[in-house]
């Protein structure tokens, strides 16, 4: 038997590799101008693409830090902000270089204050996890997000949070998003299962949160 599972497994990669569509890389090395989409997000560059057994897999990795300037929040006050953000993906391709999958992982944080500046009475925080997997590899219209993990942190410095959302955020690209998880706003925590975003969420609540969250 284990003999018998050895020569089906050798003939199944003798048939895959037949079937595989021929690239003048060098073994491990992949021509990226044949990615589909054809352009890698140049914010990561410089990505480094390696040819896997199921196609290739790139990865890149970004690290941002903007000095404070005046911002657009329309606050009562001027509010400046400065940012952090730490940030690295993956990106799966099949055999025919045709993108079906991202994955991300982030940490980013807002810093808010009312002087030009700094020190920060304010910061809005992410941790998240998500990924992009494709409903039609290689279209990137099809893709839907799924992210996870702390969505949003609104909170003063050194307070407690005035709007924090922890759980799984979907963005389908074809339906409104939805969540699954725990919202707390001014100590109050609602859970919620396949909600519809709008449930919790408004661009005006969100900017009322964050004005709050600065003044106090």
């Amino acid at each position: 038997m284990y003999l018998l599972h050895r020569l089906v497994a050798a003939t199944t990669l003798t048939l895959v590799a037949a079937a595989a569509p021929v690239h003048a890389d060098a073994p491990n090395e992949v021509d990226q101008s044949l990615l589909v989409p054809t352009t890698l997000d140049s914010s990561f560059a410089p990505f480094v693409c390696k040819a896997k057994r199921t196609g290739p897999v790139c990865t890149g990795e970004r690290h941002l830090v903007d000095d404070w300037a005046l911002s657009d929040w329309p606050c009562e006050v001027p509010v400046y902000a400065a940012r952090t953000e730490d940030r690295w993906t993956t990106r799966y391709y099949n055999l025919d270089y045709l993108n079906y999958d991202r994955w991300f992982r982030s940490h980013d944080v807002d810093y808010l204050s009312t002087a030009a500046t700094g020190p920060a009475t304010a910061t809005i925080s992410a941790n998240v996890r998500f990924r992009e997997p494709f409903a039609i590899p290689g279209d990137d219209s099809t893709f839907t997000v799924i992210s996870s993990g702390t969505l949003w942190d609104i909170r003063s410095a050194g307070g407690k949070p005035i709007f924090r959302a922890v759980g799984t955020l979907v963005e389908p690209p074809d339906a409104g998003p939805t969540f699954t998880g725990h919202v707390t706003v001014d100590g109050v925590t609602t859970t919620y299962d396949d909600a519809p975003l709008e449930s919790f969420f408004s661009d005006d609540a969100f900017v009322g949160w964050v004005c709050r969250a600065v003044a106090d």
